[in-house]
């Protein structure tokens, strides 16, 4: 079961993938539900995938809460949702929006490089107009709204609000037609953002892109579909479709590009 489990995803996924067997196997022995930390959609994904070999439910918070980051719920088989075992909690960043706009970067360059927490510990950063929030942690809340009274040198205050008050992110996304001439990670990136094939290898050495939210520095590394490619300062792209081969035998896609937060 394991190695058809690791047949589907990267070698970088398998510590995650160890870690959760481990998880499941938790649960199925002791009768008790587990919450995860927040995991990004590819992690998600995993647990899902793999929960369909274990006699569990897999329930993720992002499925009743829009969001990008999630927490995964791990439960035995007879186990009902309440949506408080999620141990979610929804914070409201209050500050004088008449006199500046504070942004997801500085949001999010505040609360690890300021704070010095890990990333696991809080989920969406919801800017929209002048007015934005943030998931955490419910264990945490408290230390979250203690700690974080400035967010570039503007004073702000954390508060709890329901979740039925969470703001609504429209993603901005467009669909483009490219050609490659693999599936190599370095040729998507060009062929993608315009740029020459150097250009695309020099990001990736230089660290500054990313394959399902997991740092690369490989530029061969081949691309699947509805693989989340990150490159800082160009924005984000997942190949949707393989549309076949154009006449000098390239491949003709078709990628979904997200604009940078």
């Amino acid at each position: 079961m394991i190695k058809d489990i690791y047949q589907h995803f990267s070698h970088e996924d398998r510590d995650f993938i160890d870690r959760s067997l481990e998880l499941f196997q938790r649960v199925e022995n002791t009768y008790a539900f587990e919450a995860t930390s927040f995991l990004n959609p590819h992690q998600v994904l995993i647990l899902k995938n793999i929960g369909k070999g274990y006699d569990v439910q897999v329930f993720a918070s992002s499925d009743y809460y829009p969001s990008e980051w999630a927490k995964v719920l791990v439960a035995p088989s007879y186990y009902e949702l309440d949506r408080e075992d999620f141990g979610l909690t929804l914070l409201e960043i209050s500050y004088a929006s008449k006199f500046c706009k504070i942004s997801h970067a500085q949001i999010m360059g505040t609360l690890l490089n300021q704070l010095g927490i890990e990333r696991r510990t809080f989920g969406d950063i919801l800017v929209v107009g002048e007015r934005a929030q943030l998931f955490v942690d419910s264990r945490l809340a408290q230390y979250f709204m203690d700690n974080v009274s400035k967010i570039a040198k503007v004073p702000v205050r954390l508060k709890k609000v329901a979740a039925g008050e969470q703001l609504r992110v429209e993603q901005e996304a467009v669909t483009k037609d490219i050609l490659a001439s693999s599936l190599r990670l370095d040729k998507l990136v060009a062929s993608t953002f315009r740029l020459s094939r150097s250009q695309a290898a020099q990001l990736i050495s230089g660290k500054h892109v990313k394959m399902n939210y997991a740092v690369t520095d490989n530029p061969s590394r081949q691309v699947g579909l509805d693989d989340l490619i990150s490159v800082r300062r160009f924005g984000r792209f997942k190949v949707l479709r393989e549309n076949g081969f154009s006449k000098n035998g390239k491949y003709k896609l078709t990628v979904e590009l997200f604009a940078s937060k």
